[in-house]
């Protein structure tokens, strides 16, 4: 199973040595303390985003406005300091994630709905694609998937290098297999699948032009990947929705859900409305978990006057 972040933009790296410590060392931090209390700590700083003006807050209530034009100002700014504070959360388990072992992390997974569907889809042996929202904690959802099957995970480097090797060795410590975003990574991808394994995505990543066209999210044009369609006509993989909630005991419950018919069109355009339809289906069932900070809509069709979202 190939985890795989899709032909996004290439970010800028820079050196920075004392932040890179700062990061590291809160990292391991988190990862000795009770999940609980680095649940209490990440949603407090969460609860400071929203307080404190700044970016990820103005993205969160932006996304929202115009996602769910149908709910009351009250109800939007209600979820939109929920969302930070889940996000918060999600950002405090890194060190659990990365640095428990597999048998304590898993065992805080209070059920698995929807298991067949992933094991269905693994039996037909034609490749099988587990499309991975940003919701909830996806981290621990690929973990999960690790102790199925071969995990392969592409991997781009962060903006900070004295990063890099901390990242890699973490998440290959359990037995991730990384490789570069590139042609040799997309070589491996294709093997995995002609082999009738299989990789994961995050679908709602936004890709480089060249790489997606323009398809509603919520009712909003939103640039948006053609790799999935491609690879699956291509190759006849199987697609799945699969993500990981957090309970309200702090806990976690993966859902696997069949991915709506249609992602495999040759009509791009139809493709990628049905993978974004995959995608609300499974933010709607817990919207406050979703990382509505992320830009989603910074790319805008030529139609429109360029929007700062």
């Amino acid at each position: 199973m190939a985890e795989f972040k899709p032909m996004s933009a290439k970010k800028a790296t820079k050196s920075a040595p004392v932040q890179a410590a700062v990061l590291k060392t809160l990292i391991r931090g988190f990862a000795v303390l009770p999940l609980s209390w680095a649940q209490s700590i990440g949603a407090l700083f969460g609860w400071l985003l929203w307080m404190i003006p700044n970016r990820l807050r103005r993205t969160t209530e932006d996304n929202l406005d115009l996602c769910f034009p149908e709910l009351r100002n009250e109800e939007r700014r209600r979820l939109a300091k929920t969302s930070l504070l889940e996000s918060g959360k999600t950002v405090a388990e890194v060190g659990a994630v990365w640095f428990w072992s597999t048998e304590k992390l898993l065992g805080r997974i209070e059920g698995v709905e929807g298991e067949e569907h992933l094991e269905r889809a693994m039996d037909l042996k034609r490749g099988t694609v587990v499309l991975v929202p940003h919701l909830g904690n996806w981290e621990i959802l690929s973990r999960y998937l690790q102790v199925k099957v071969p995990v392969l995970a592409l991997y781009r480097p962060p903006r900070i290098v004295e990063m890099d090797a901390f990242i890699r060795q973490a998440r290959q410590r359990h037995g991730a297999e990384l490789v570069p975003a590139d042609r040799t990574g997309m070589r491996r991808i294709v093997a995995s699948l002609t082999t009738g394994e299989g990789f994961g995505v995050l679908p709602d990543q936004e890709p480089l032009k060249q790489h997606g066209v323009f398809a509603p999210f919520f009712g909003v044009p939103a640039l948006t990947m053609t790799l999935v369609a491609r690879l699956l006509r291509k190759y006849g993989s199987v697609a799945l929705f699969g993500y990981c909630e957090r309970t309200a005991r702090g806990d976690f419950r993966l859902r696997f859900q069949p991915a709506p018919e249609g992602l495999d069109s040759e009509d791009l355009e139809f493709a990628t409305t049905q993978l974004n339809r995959g995608v609300e289906e499974c933010v709607r069932r817990c919207p406050e978990q979703y990382i509505w900070s992320y830009r989603r809509f910074r790319t805008r069709p030529p139609s429109e006057r360029q929007q700062g979202h």
